[in-house]
């Protein structure tokens, strides 16, 4: 079985909440999460929350400024951080 990159990861999940989708894959990090995919400020934190589960990291915790994410770019930034701080939790768990 071939493991999901990180990226694919959030592309799936973000493909879970978009109203609107794009003919084009992979998604482009320019997209905007609101006006290009129709993403609803509520559904875009249900999405974070999700992406914290997927990588094992308490969103809340973290502290994140879900209000910076903007775009599909923004959010594999947020979740490339979720992804380093999930590799540091569990050495420290260790």
């Amino acid at each position: 079985m071939v493991e999901e990159t990180m990226e694919l990861r959030v592309e799936r999940l973000v493909l879970e909440y978009a109203q609107s989708v794009p003919k084009g894959r992979p998604l482009e990090a320019r997209l905007s999460l609101q006006n290009d995919l129709a993403i609803e400020s509520l559904s875009l934190v249900s999405l974070a929350l999700r992406l914290g589960d997927e990588f094992g990291v308490n969103v809340v915790d973290m502290g994140l400024e879900l209000g910076a994410i903007k775009t599909f770019g923004d959010l594999l930034d947020m979740a490339r951080t979720l992804k380093q701080q999930s590799t540091v939790g569990a050495g420290e768990r260790t």
